[in-house]
């Protein structure tokens, strides 16, 4: 479960990124067939930070290493090591929790709005 306003930032922040939303997508996606590293037994799914940069094409090691630890600092992403391969996953408890999280925190809001019989409210303006 998220802990705090922070949590919420921090994963927004890394959502936030265009380049980070594809690589959660390939992860979702899993292992291709055509991987260049070997499959991680305890996790056949994982992909390989090598495959991912190849699936972005051919994105700088260095700006994949640099993505990938900003989703893992938001805890989006699972880091895995088998020798010389490094392999990453999707954190699903954290993604569901930041969607929980955000579905609470805003439910009153939706609440207040949907009886107000779908009229939209126009903001009040003070008068001097």
């Amino acid at each position: 479960m998220l802990k705090a306003m922070e949590d919420l930032g921090l994963i927004a922040a890394a959502l936030g990124d265009p380049l980070r939303i594809r690589i959660l997508d390939l992860l979702a996606e899993g292992r291709r067939t055509a991987c260049s590293s070997p499959e991680h037994p305890e996790t056949p799914v994982a992909v390989c930070a090598c495959d991912l940069g190849a699936r972005l094409g051919g994105l700088a090691p260095s700006k994949l290493a640099y993505h990938l630890a900003q989703l893992r600092a938001a805890g989006l992403v699972s880091e895995q090591r088998r020798g010389k391969w490094v392999y990453y996953l999707l954190n699903e408890q954290s993604i569901e929790a930041f969607s929980q999280a955000l579905a609470s925190r805003w439910k009153p809001a939706q609440k207040r709005s949907s009886r107000n019989s779908g009229a939209v409210s126009k903001p009040r303006t003070s008068k001097r």
